[in-house]
């Protein structure tokens, strides 16, 4: 081997070397914790690094940029001078295909430009900056996936506020007045769900229990269920007659709900406790079901338009009186769907098990409202839930029979008439 031949072979292993001490280094700065905060910093080490060790290394620049070549960060070493005898190294990569801001670039560039003049130089030196693009491009997801992760934590914990507040809205105890008790049942089909599950004592003499069902599901949809809350509220401390109730919320619902391109049904039940009589009125909402001894149907009650989708909507109010002890359940759509199991569970089926559950019960003298909340409850579960799932069940005394006795009870507090 001729002293020409040596000389080559031990530039190209110092070269090597060189590069091999270049790549530790690079390595320990991209693995460093690294987040939005730091990460222009970490880039400009490792140019620096970069431009430091390699010798022949004249200009280098890292910057991000977006599809249009906006430039987000850059970081350089070196002066720009006259560059035509120089060898240009360039090149770029992709950060994100569906996303392009500063936080989250849609690629990585570089500009280089140095002194190697050997081919076997240039080849490694190309393959180096092709490293260092991966190496950026790593430490950019990393903050992208650590910044979605933090996102993603923060979203989930805001759900569960959310799902907490909803649940305080929520009746949790058993309403018992002397000849009708209530209590609710509510499954969100997410965290949070658009169905509004309510009773309100409105006097002595009045109490309301509305059920409702917000049209979506998840965030939106409990907003408006949180705002039809306070709207019914509103219209309680004037008005408590439930066709004069649904006329008043959609005429203050009406802008807002058809701006969302939203709609709400609802069916309010005004229990009159002097006559023993429900007075209820229908918006687009499902029929209650009616169970006594000598009736188990849907009650042929007559409806309107849900709430939202005409402006100047009117309805009708029925009577039920309450001659014998049974029970009337108002639900949401997602009461009958929760019931799958190959097939939809119809609503005769429904009224068909509750009787024979309530038949049950009378024989062996068991709590009947414990028996139908934990059929709802078991078809709930054995069924795969599609929607929010609420049902108010009402449970009443014929007007002959002994009162229920009375018990302490977390109810909403009364309208100011």
């Amino acid at each position: 081997m001729t002293r020409e031949s040596n000389e080559q072979l031990r530039q190209v292993l110092t070269l090597k070397q060189n590069y091999e001490r270049l790549l530790i280094a690079s390595n320990e700065q991209s693995l460093r914790e690294v987040s939005y905060e730091t990460l222009q910093q970490v880039i400009e080490e490792l140019v620096e690094t970069w431009y430091s060790k390699i010798d022949s290394l004249v200009y280098l620049r890292l910057s991000l940029e977006s599809q249009n070549h906006i430039v987000y960060f850059q970081a350089e070493k070196g002066e720009r001078n006259d560059f035509s005898e120089l060898h240009p190294v360039s090149g770029q990569i992709v950060v994100h295909e569906d996303m392009d801001s500063a936080l989250a670039p849609r690629f990585v560039r570089l500009e280089a430009y140095t002194g190697a003049e050997d081919s076997q130089q240039k080849e490694l030196e190309q393959s180096l900056f092709q490293l260092l693009l991966v190496n950026v491009r790593g430490l950019a997801q990393r903050c992208l996936h650590q910044h979605q992760a933090l996102e993603l934590r923060f979203m989930e914990s805001e759900m569960e506020l959310a799902r907490r507040i909803q649940s305080m809205l929520v009746p949790k105890e058993q309403l018992t007045l002397a000849g009708l008790c209530a209590r609710a049942v509510y499954a969100p089909f997410t965290y949070v769900g658009g169905d509004y599950i309510d009773y309100i004592r409105v006097n002595e003499r009045y109490t309301c229990f509305i059920v409702a069902d917000v049209s979506g599901h998840g965030l939106p949809a409990s907003l408006l269920a949180s705002g039809i809350r306070t709207a019914v509220r509103a219209v309680l401390q004037k008005s408590w007659s439930p066709d004069e109730v649904l006329t008043r919320l959609n005429q203050l619902l009406y802008d807002d709900l058809s701006k969302t391109r939203s709609y709400v049904t609802m069916l309010v039940a005004l229990y009159d406790a002097e006559e023993h009589a429900l007075l209820l009125s229908r918006a687009g909402h499902p029929r209650p079901l009616y169970l006594s001894a000598t009736q188990k149907m849907v009650l042929p009650c007559v409806g309107g338009v849900g709430l939202g989708l005409l402006a100047d909507s009117t309805y009708k109010v029925e009577k039920v009186p309450l001659k014998e002890e049974g029970f009337l359940l108002l639900y949401t759509d997602g009461f009958v769907e929760s019931g799958r199991k190959k097939a939809l569970r119809c609503i005769h089926t429904w009224l068909q098990d509750l009787s024979l559950l309530m038949d049950k019960h009378e024989r062996e003298s068991e709590n009947a409202m414990d028996g139908v909340e934990s059929y709802i409850w078991e078809m709930t579960r054995e069924g795969q839930q599609t929607d929010d799932m609420s049902v108010l069940i009402l449970q009443f005394q014929s007007t002959s029979e002994k009162p229920f006795p009375e018990i302490d009870a977390v109810t909403a507090p009364p309208a100011s008439l």
